[in-house]
């Protein structure tokens, strides 16, 4: 695709997404697309559906995680699409999600969300953020905020922060544990009053539906800080897909993480009006960890870096008509797709209280 024609597309879609804009979006990122189809090595799908996967995980990456004011280099959004389009289609090199409900390797389905599914994850979305943002105390919120966006383990997080603050490590354990507790009762409590669904409805989505899910939750978009702090924002990522949390993390590290912190609270003040009253916390591990339910749990990888070589293998071929006319086919259903998803969700929006990136 010609940089061009990916602006010109990308400023169409994002100035108004229907199926129009979305079709000629997908169809300027053609080769992009049909490129990393073709060498998704998952036997289980076939061509369309993997073209279908990639194509409505673009599509909801960039009206979820963009504010369109604020897209001013449109080389950066390719390069952050094609970062979290990598993590669906090499899972075998990067932190794989493992639903407990619904285990199932595959993270295909995305175009099962529904006007009603889609709003029901907004509205969780906004609540988790909300929550982790608004916690009246520090110490539970860098602790959470480390357990959404690097991994979710309380022991690894205390470690680093009783090296930090010279506190006793085991006694620093027992703390967190508690104040993680006390977040995931509140949490709990939050998600018992949603307004679009009930929170349980979720364990029978499509395991494409819940990872998509779960990275909103954990990566932290471009929207959600301030553009100054970008190049934290990758490293975090960098830590997040690198880290062993077995061994020592570097303060410098918990640094980073704390910056984007502090951003994210600044970007999105509106959400700091909501008072936490404590409760006692009862023994860790009595109750469900609800946002292990909303995060799924990493699997044990080996942490293998990946070549730079393989992005550059030959890809599998096929006749050319014939992946044309595939992908058309399939650009025209996931774009029909986006329309409704889109003309539904406008039509019964939470009274403009869960658009989160849209300020």
């Amino acid at each position: 695709m010609s940089d061009e024609q990916f602006v010109a597309t990308l400023t169409e879609f994002t100035g108004k997404p229907t199926a129009n804009s979305a079709f000629r979006l997908i169809t300027s990122c053609r080769d992009f697309i049909c490129r990393q189809a073709m060498r998704w090595r998952e036997p289980m799908l076939s061509l369309s559906d993997k073209m279908r996967e990639i194509m409505s995980e673009m599509l909801l990456i960039l009206l979820e995680d963009f504010d369109p004011a604020r897209i001013s280099h449109p080389n950066s959004v390719l390069a952050y699409l094609q970062t979290k389009i990598m993590r669906l289609t090499r899972p075998e090199h990067k932190r794989r999600l493992l639903f407990i409900e619904n285990y199932d390797e595959i993270a295909s389905g995305r175009c099962n969300f529904s006007p009603e599914r889609w709003r029901l994850a907004e509205e969780i979305f906004v609540i988790l953020r909300r929550t982790l943002l608004g916690w009246h105390d520090y110490e539970t919120t860098r602790l959470e905020f480390l357990f959404i966006h690097v991994y979710p383990e309380i022991r690894w997080i205390s470690r680093l922060a009783a090296s930090h603050s010279g506190e006793d490590e085991k006694a620093r354990i027992e703390c967190d544990k508690k104040r993680h507790q006390s977040f995931n009762r509140c949490l709990r409590n939050e998600l018992a009053e949603l307004q679009n669904g009930d929170f349980s409805e979720i364990m029978s989505w499509s395991s494409g539906e819940r990872s998509h899910l779960a990275w909103r939750l954990i990566n932290i978009a471009p929207a959600e800080i301030g553009n100054e702090f970008e190049n934290e924002r990758r490293q975090l990522a960098d830590w997040r897909e690198n880290i062993d949390r077995r061994q020592s993390q570097t303060l410098s590290n918990l640094a980073v993480a704390e910056k984007l912190l502090e951003s994210m609270k600044s970007t999105r003040k509106d959400l700091l009006q909501i008072a936490h009253v404590a409760e006692e916390a009862a023994p860790y591990g009595e109750e469900p960890d609800t946002l292990v339910q909303l995060l799924g749990l990493p699997a044990e990888t080996r942490n293998v870096a990946e070549e730079a070589a393989e992005w550059n293998e030959p890809a599998v071929t096929m006749n050319d008509s014939v992946a044309n006319e595939l992908f058309d086919k399939v650009a025209g259903e996931v774009s029909n797709w986006l329309d409704n998803l889109i003309l539904n969700k406008n039509a019964a929006e939470i009274n403009n209280k869960n658009t989160y990136n849209s300020h």
